[in-house]
Order: C-alpha cells, then structure tokens, then sequence
C-alpha cells in the first residue's frame, strides 16, 4: 500500500508531535542558541530575506510550501545557493513533481543540527540521505556552505548544489515522463492497467474540512495506491529501504518477449480433454470455454514480467552490480518470484542504459535474453507414481514404489509398478500431462530396471505409446507413438521371423527398454496445437503406455515382460533440446 500525503502535511506531523512525551523527540526539536535577528524568523522569512536562496525560495513558493516553513512545526532545511543547480530545470516540472522531487527532498522533520555525529535523514519525500562531517559538512555528498542557522520553527542549512532526486523502483515504473522518456512505457501500461493498480481516497484515514459546494473537502488527504502486482512479483517496489537490481524493457524489447511468449499461449474457444471414471473412458469428454485471446494476452503479460526483478537480499543475487560474491557463484540469479536464471551474463549484456534508484539499481534492456525453459516454457517432468497423474490402469493393477538413493548427490524417486491382471492381459497406464503449452516438445519415457523389487526379473518391455490431445479446432485427436528405427525392426523381424503385416506392425515398431539401467527412452516429438495451462486438473492431453501382446505370444513372453516399471513421462521443450544438442558440439 503507497500512501502519498497531498495536503496538511504539517497538520498532520504537528499533531503527532504534540501528541508524543517531550523525551520521544527532545534531540531532534532542540533548537540552536541564537542571539542574531534571523533566529526569532521563521525558516521561511529567512529564507525569502537572503538573496543567495531566491531561486529556491521560488520554486518552494511556485507549490505553496512557504506557508508551511511559516508555521510552527519544526522542519530542517537545506536550500541550494543561486547558481548552484539548474532552476529551469525544476521549473519545467508539474507542481506535484516539483514538490517530490525538489521541495521535499530539501526538506526533514525536526531538528537535524551538524555536530560532528553522521546521521542517515530521512525527507519528507521518505527519501534518505547521509549527513556528515566535522569541521566541514556534506549532505548527500553535496557540501555544506553553511550549517546550522537557526529560525523559530527550525534550522537551516545552504548547500553548494541540489541533492540528486532519485526515484524508487515504482516511481520509474510507473512516473508517465520518466519511463516514456526512456520509451519503456509499455512497462508502465502495464502496471497502471485498471485491473492492477487502484488509488482511491482513504475517507477514514483523511482529515475533515469543511463543506464546500455541498461536497466534502479536507484538509489532510489520504490517498491511497494499490497495485495487485506487488505481491504477485514479490517486489515491495515503493520500500525506500529494499535494494533491488531491475531490468527494464524497452517499448521494442516487449513487444519482441511478448510476441514469442504468446505463442506458446494459443488457446481454443473451446477445449475437449477426454477423461476416466471407474476405470472406463468417459463418453462425452470434458469441455471448457474460454475468451482465448484475452487468455493468450494475459499469460503472455504476466509471464513476461515475472522475472525483472531481483532482490540484493537474496543470497544468488548479492554479487550484482559490483556487490559482495555470492556462495552460489555467479552463473545463477533468482528473481523475486523464485525462478532460477542460468545465463546472468547474457541478460545483463542487453543493457543500454544503468539508472540509479533510491532502492537499488535499474538496468534499460532492448532485449529479454532469459531463457524460455527457465522462465515461461519449462520442461515438464510428469511423475507416474502420483495419483493426480494416474487416468486410469487397464487389465492390470498398480503400485507405487519409492526408491530411497544412497547416494547423497542423487534424489530419491518413486515409480508405478503395473502388473496384467492375467495371461491374456495387454496392460495399459494412462497418465495425464499437466501444464502443457502449444510447442513443440521431445516426449520421453523413464523406465526402473525391475529387479528393484523383482528381483527374479531382468526382461526389457515392448510398449507403444498413444497421445490422446485437442487439436486447433478443438476436437479430441489421438497419435500413436511406434519406434520406426530400422536397428528396432530389422532386429525385432530377424529374432521373431515375422512379416511386417498389419497384424504385426504395431508390436514389430514398439518400443524397447534396457532393463539393466534406469532407462530414459525417446518416444518422439509433438507440437501440441493448443495450450492447456491454468485451464484446471480436468483439461489436460494424456498419454496411454499399453504392452500389447500376451500369454499367447509364447516367444515374446520368454523375451519380454508385461510388467511395466515406469518412473515418468518428460516433455522437453524443442528449444531446451537444440539448446543442449548445440552445447554438446
């Protein structure tokens, strides 16, 4: 929540001094001892007197912050001599701007005297900056010229220069001239959508006025901001006292992500998935209607914004920007929203322009170079042993196994075991693929040596695998899934003696497994016509794994097995694997 105070500032701040024991606030209301005429004026008719302090003395008065310095409560001021900064400069802005970026960061509550003692200050802008010194002063690296003259209703100090405003992570964000300036505005579209941000008056936080018009006024504003991205990025974008490291896209680095991220989003109107229930495939097959280009603009959005941002704090990004190293090396960094990046180097590269920030730093990038697999198109491991997975099991009957590995370097894992339910049995697992996207995957079966737990048991399987999918125009489509490498059928043809009929096409093109290893198997590549994701558990392709032979094929009992040991189905995206294949040259 951002609460910005537009009117009674002073009020406001008066009343919860007035409020607090005289010990909560003696050392920072202490006024300096002066004897000279200035120090029975206020800090605004001192400064409005001195000819040295008139161009500061305009702009605080161009938004009206001079009758505040004419009151009671107790600021510290540090005025920018003439000639020091570009007054043009300030004077071009809004008057809201003017009183941000300038104004209040000139200005602090209560007494902020130079006595020798460093002091971090905060502004009223709720921006911070160091004060320092002994016998000579600087604030905010700017030197003081000269320091402590005192007023009735606070202290002054004149500065060689103004104090370099610099915005927080969501004022860059979202401040229309800073990022339109910078042409990163698509950025800011997105975070001022309606459907994000919210800023509405806080009637119960807000001090009553009068009525004017018939229409309530007030005399100190709250207005509140809120913004629903905020806790879905995991960033606090408005904490002066986070320290961020944030890539910021330029209009073209967007439009380029969003256009590849939307395609692997391409929805159906209307999507089929077929579905079980008590073991038989359901007659009409579950149906879901959607807006599929609202749905495609809105996972493309979202996705390309979840990993801009990176928090200082967190141990893989310490080393960023010229920080302190990282015990996790330099090859990984992990955005706020917990995703692992593994080319830090390459995303860094595409910067063009590094701004400071008053909570960290902000790299302007012309392009978004993380990689799709870490990011928005992972690879998909589909666990076979977990019930949320399991469709259905056919002619046959199932347990799960885990497997504890002794290897501390190696996780433990768990698999279904399938069993026939007898001699004529051909044995079938349905297993559901969650999360798919519409790309273009490698499709992989992992198989479990069976002598894990039988141990009598050292045959390979044949199996063939068919996928069960919607295509574009939403209906239900099947692909079946054969091993058409000549090795397999001319091996399989010369150990059996068969023609390669219709008969005795399908099991002469299964697929087979070293049963000696934990064996990964390739089954082939699909490109899936529509995405599924965040469409729910019910719509979602499956893939059926059957044994399809039995007891009468006595030849192939004695050479293979029915009993299926499978650990998961992958689904590797294309992009993942032509990566890999191109690492390995």
């Amino acid at each position: 929540m951002k609460i910005n105070k537009y009117i009674g500032m002073t009020m406001m701040a008066a009343g919860v001094l007035a409020a607090a024991s005289c010990t909560d606030f003696d050392d920072y209301n202490k006024e300096v001892v002066d004897a000279t005429p200035a120090a029975n004026q206020t800090l605004w008719e001192n400064i409005q007197q001195n000819g040295n302090l008139s161009e500061f003395a305009s702009l605080v008065k161009k938004v009206g912050f001079d009758k505040a310095l004419s009151e009671t409560h107790y600021y510290t001021v540090w005025a920018p001599l003439n000639g020091t900064f570009n007054v043009a400069q300030y004077q071009s802005l809004t008057d809201s701007a003017l009183l941000r970026q300038f104004v209040k960061n000139h200005i602090a509550d209560y007494a902020h005297a130079a006595n020798g003692q460093d002091e971090r200050v905060l502004m009223l802008n709720e921006k911070s900056y160091d004060f320092t010194g002994t016998s000579t002063f600087e604030f905010g690296r700017m030197p003081v010229n000269q320091a402590n003259l005192p007023n009735t209703n606070g202290l002054l100090h004149t500065l060689n220069g103004a104090l370099t405003y610099y915005p927080n992570l969501y004022e860059q964000v979202t401040d229309s001239l800073l990022s339109q300036g910078l042409l990163i505005d698509s950025l800011r579209h997105y975070f001022k959508a309606p459907n994000h941000e919210q800023t509405y008056l806080d009637e119960s936080a807000s001090v009553v006025g009068p009525i004017v018009n018939g229409k309530q006024t007030y005399v100190d504003s709250v207005i509140v901001t809120t913004n629903t991205l905020w806790g879905m990025l995991n960033v606090r974008m408005l904490n002066e006292d986070s320290s961020y490291v944030a890539l910021l896209p330029t209009n073209t680095a967007w439009q380029k992500a969003y256009d590849k991220i939307k395609s692997y989003f391409s929805y159906h109107a209307t999507t089929q998935a077929q579905t079980f229930t008590n073991g038989n495939v359901d007659a009409k097959p579950a149906s879901v209607t959607i807006d599929p280009a609202y749905w495609q603009d809105s996972l493309a959005s979202s996705h390309l914004v979840r990993n801009l941002f990176f928090s200082k704090n967190d141990a893989y990004n310490t080393w960023l920007d010229g920080g302190t190293p990282s015990p996790y090396g330099v090859d990984t960094l992990r955005s706020t929203t917990r995703n692992k990046l593994s080319n830090p180097q390459g995303i860094l590269d595409q910067a063009v322009m590094k701004l400071e920030l008053s909570n960290g730093k902000g790299f302007v990038v012309d392009s978004l170079a993380m990689y799709p697999w870490d990011t928005y198109a992972p690879e998909i491991r589909v666990s076979a042993a977990s019930s949320n997975n399991i469709g259905r099991v056919v002619t046959g009957s199932y347990k799960t196994i885990k497997v504890v590995s002794a290897d501390p370097n190696q996780d433990d894992f768990s698999y279904i075991h399938i069993t026939p339910s007898g001699g004529y049995a051909k044995p079938e697992l349905n297993l559901y693929l969650p999360n798919v996207l519409s790309t273009t995957y490698d499709i992989y079966c992992v198989f479990v040596p069976p002598v894990i737990d039988k141990p009598e048991e050292v045959l390979p399987n044949r199996v063939i695998f068919t996928l069960n999918y919607c295509d574009a125009s939403g209906a239900l489509k099947e692909q079946v899934f054969l091993d058409e490498s000549e090795e397999n059928i001319a091996s399989f043809q010369e150990k059996f003696n068969l023609s390669d009929n219709t008969t005795n096409r399908t099991t002469i093109r299964a697929f087979s497994n070293n049963p000696e290893v934990i064996d990964t198997v390739y089954i082939g590549e699909f490109t899936f016509p529509t995405c599924y994701a965040g469409l729910g558990s019910e719509y979602r392709p499956n893939i059926k794994i059957t044994s399809p032979f039995s007891v009468f094929n006595k030849n192939l009992m004695s050479t293979y097995t029915r009993d299926m040991h499978i650990a998961s189905i992958i689904l590797k995206p294309k992009e993942l694997v032509e990566f890999e294949e191109s690492n390995k040259k």
